[in-house]
């Protein structure tokens, strides 16, 4: 992963959450590290002191009691190293420090050590030769090259096996041992500078092995990391989206399935929410002259740009906007409240390049009629009692595309009688494709309209016979949302006027009339 993608994939909650996890891991990895070796440089003394003092006749050399001395300075500084991150709340910062100071001091302990063993073996050996200069020059300088970078090799990946450090952290305490080794080396090789500049330059390889664990280690780990994040981060947005669903679906109305005015409608949406939406509510209903006046219907279908999250958060804008509307005038025409929507979502969300289109209307049972206002809808269909379909075309822009004053509903006025019926929908029913392509489109759907109205199609059976062609017509899965609404006036039955009798008892109770609500 390069670096760009890093900084693409990891957001600043994942960031923060990624070095609170690995400080965790760093801490418990360092422990055990600085643990294993002070307790394995404990143990190599008390076995050597075994040996030194009661394993041969000799006496120790001053030379093998300074080691010894040494490699225990060496365990006290892993002891205490251990001990501080033990006993304390070191963060990853100070955790990385510690370890950085006592790979260092121990390494340069490790120099001594060797370089110390070279002036005695090397020295020793030599000070019995005819030659006796060059021959010192030549044997120290070849076993402190040896065993010098044998020390730091050994450390160093020991060091990487356990340390959780990115490939860039391994080399920092390489680089002071590194630099004091190339010191000693080019006294060493003082007389040979060709070989110097080689042993020098090649010096740094010693990191090469120790700097491949750690990236393979860190990568795992970050790998590892971010499955489990995206897997918590993707369960939890399930039960988001679950809960923001039930929400957004609440705010729909209720079919109504009795009573002279029915609605049915089915709500389809291309991901767990989406964008379109149902508003329905009757007006009051009142009594004019001793003679009441049925309630009129009002619906509003709407269809927000995009899709998911981001349109249901602006649905839930609009379904607020219009319980203002009809909570001011609940007798509101169509046409005034497409020019409020319109109004609404021009000052507050088209600075966004967020629009609707929107359907509006208003069924006066007592009049016989349907008037209706749409901004940029696609054209819904009026199926009279005796067969005939009627197009009810857009009368206005896009919502949010115009300003108040330039915005003309325009709406229009059709009649609407017992036995008639009002199919509209969002433009996820038309744009369906085929596999090869080609998408329903109006008159594909009205085509449908039109062959179910010959078969017969009864009240409350338009939805499944429109959406069951649609979904046959459909390849693959839905590319937006999709509601499909049939609202219709029934035939009376002995069963409604039993109702409508009730309700004339109760408004002449009430005078002044029953509030109205949303539908439902």
């Amino acid at each position: 992963m390069s670096r760009g993608e890093s900084k693409s994939v990891f957001t600043s909650e994942f960031g923060g959450q990624f070095e609170a996890e690995r400080a965790k891991w760093l801490r418990r990895r360092f422990l055990w590290y600085t643990g294993v070796v002070a307790v394995w440089g404990v143990i190599t003394v008390f076995a050597t002191s075994l040996y030194l003092w009661f394993g041969r006749p000799l006496a120790p050399t001053a030379h093998e009691l300074i080691v010894m001395g040494l490699s225990l300075v060496t365990s006290a500084l892993y002891v205490a190293g251990f001990l501080q991150v033990y006993g304390g709340r070191a963060n990853a910062r100070e955790v990385l420090s510690i370890a950085y100071w006592l790979i260092v001091l121990a390494g340069f302990l490790s120099l001594i050590t060797v370089i110390l063993t070279v002036e005695f073996k090397v020295g020793s050996l030599s000070s019995r030769s005819a030659t006796a200069g060059e021959h010192w020059d030549r044997g120290a300088a070849w076993v402190f090259v040896r065993d010098g970078l044998k020390g730091i090799f050994v450390s160093h990946v020991f060091a990487c096996f356990f340390l959780p450090w990115t490939p860039r952290e391994c080399y920092r305490p390489l680089v002071p041992l590194l630099i004091a080794y190339a010191i000693v080396a080019g006294v060493y090789f003082r007389h040979s500078l060709g070989i110097a500049a080689l042993v020098i330059g090649t010096a740094p390889l010693v990191g090469v092995p120790g700097a491949g664990i750690c990236w393979w280690r860190h990568s795992w780990f970050r790998e590892r990391f971010m499955v489990r994040m995206l897997r918590g981060q993707y369960w939890e947005m399930r039960r988001e989206l679950t809960d923001a669903r039930r929400i957004h679906e609440s705010l729909f109305p209720k079919p109504i399935t009795t009573g002279p005015v029915r609605l049915h409608y089915k709500y389809e949406p291309m991901l767990q929410i989406g964008g379109d939406y149902l508003y329905a509510r009757f007006s009051p209903a009142r009594v004019l002259g001793g003679v009441v006046e049925p309630a009129a219907f009002n619906l509003v279908l709407l269809d927000v740009t995009g899709h998911g999250i981001a349109a249901a958060l602006t649905v839930n804008r609009l379904y607020g906007e219009l319980e203002r509307l009809f909570g001011e005038d609940p007798n509101a025409p169509p046409g005034e409240v497409l020019r409020a929507l319109n109004r609404y979502v021009h000052l507050t969300l088209a600075t966004h390049s967020v629009y609707a289109t929107a359907l509006c209307i208003r069924v006066d049972q007592s009049r016989g009629v349907l008037e209706y206002a749409s901004g940029g809808h696609p054209p819904a269909f009026l199926r009279a009692v005796d067969g005939t379909i009627e197009e009810l075309s857009s009368t206005a822009f896009v919502l949010g595309a115009a300003t108040d004053d330039d915005y003309d509903p325009a709406p229009v006025e059709h009649r609407f009688v017992i036995g008639d019926t009002l199919l509209a929908y969002t433009d996820g029913a038309i744009e369906a494709r085929n596999e090869a392509g080609r998408a329903l489109g109006v008159a594909g759907l009205q085509g449908i309209i039109a062959a179910a109205s010959k078969r017969g199609v009864r009240t409350g059976q338009w939805i499944d016979e429109i959406l069951g062609v649609v979904e046959g017509h459909r390849e693959g899965p839905p590319s937006d949302d999709t509601i499909i609404v049939e609202v219709s006036r029934a035939v009376p039955t002995p069963e409604d006027a039993r109702r409508k009798t009730d309700s004339r008892d109760r408004l002449a109770a009430h005078p002044a009339g029953v509030p109205g609500g949303r539908a439902g």
